[in-house]
């Protein structure tokens, strides 16, 4: 193929029955004249990086010159699709909404959040806790009557949130950290803290994404935080003189999926754009959040890693 750059996109297969049915790359091979700077660069820059990633347990083998790594890093694209999480630091993620408005309300003051399974459960520990709390949440984007709040990472302001207790139900971030309780630790992301949360856990030894997705199908801005964060945990090990990690290929799948959207990213397109035509983006357009999506969509604008006390059930 003289001339011409291959690129490698994904594709996800997802069934109505909320299992991922199928993970293939689709090979999409684009003609570019050589003489295109950018297509040198785009193709010497992912050189460069899969020179730092052990892909695969055979390609290990197979070539002498990419050592065996003792890491694992790994993404499920949906909390179903999670191996086991037992002495593994899991990153649970939820960019529209919930985990972005996590790191927001405890930015602005929160004491903790109390992540709920339900809007029942909410109410009861909501009871119990009394006027120190509040209760916010939603359900299909909209805030659940009786809450105080919901899920909007721009309502969480200091005025709102300042010294209290937030218990938080949402239809997909606080029910996939349901799925973390065997991990050895875990912690929140959004594309808000990235590389905060990167320069916590690029020196692990196992490391697992969950995506929360949308109403148990995959979601490209959870996804597109997945292959960020494997991009700069890469970095930051290279920088570091670390072994090269191991990506799973799922990890790979969301590591190639950033990287398609960077380059438009790169070419001028803003990233809420992106995140406005996937599933859970739409859904908020409709409903009149679209700052919400823009607050997302802006990277690295917080440096905290909030925690999830897997003990306590509280997250600071």
């Amino acid at each position: 193929m003289k001339g011409c750059l291959v690129s490698v996109g994904s594709v996800v297969a997802y069934l109505e029955n909320g299992w991922v049915a199928a993970i293939w790359n689709v090979v999409a091979v684009a003609t570019i004249c050589p003489s295109h700077d950018r297509a040198k660069q785009d193709t010497l820059t992912a050189s460069k990086l899969t020179q730092s990633v052990c892909r695969s347990p055979n390609l290990a083998e197979n070539s002498p010159a990419v050592p065996v790594s003792t890491t694992r890093f790994d993404v499920a694209l949906l909390p179903a699709a999670a191996e086991p999480l037992e002495d593994t630091v899991v990153v649970v993620v939820d960019v529209l909404r919930a985990t972005t408005t996590i790191v927001s309300a405890l930015a602005n003051g929160a004491a903790e959040v109390i992540p709920a399974p339900s809007v029942e459960a909410a109410r009861e520990l909501h009871q119990q806790m009394g006027a120190g709390s509040i209760i916010g949440g939603e359900r299909q984007g909209k805030i659940v009557d009786g809450f105080h709040q919901g899920n909007s990472p721009v309502e969480y302001t200091p005025e709102v949130v300042s010294g209290k207790r937030l218990i938080l139900a949402t239809t997909n971030g606080t029910v996939a950290m349901e799925q973390c309780r065997a991990a050895r630790a875990v912690i929140i992301g959004a594309m808000v803290n990235v590389d905060a949360v990167a320069e916590r856990v690029y020196a692990e030894q196992k490391v697992c994404v969950m995506c929360s997705g949308t109403d148990r199908i995959i979601t490209s801005e959870d996804v597109c935080f997945a292959g960020l964060l494997m991009q700069r945990i890469v970095q930051k090990r290279v920088a570091a003189d670390l072994e090269s990690p191991f990506l799973t290929d799922a990890a790979t799948i969301a590591l190639d999926h950033w990287q398609s959207v960077e380059r438009q990213v790169e070419d001028g397109t803003p990233l809420a754009d992106f995140f406005r035509a996937a599933r859970g983006g739409i859904n908020l357009v409709r409903i009149g959040h679209d700052a919400d999506i823009v607050f997302a969509s802006t990277i690295d604008s917080f440096t905290s890693v909030p925690v999830l006390d897997l003990e306590k059930w509280t997250i600071a």
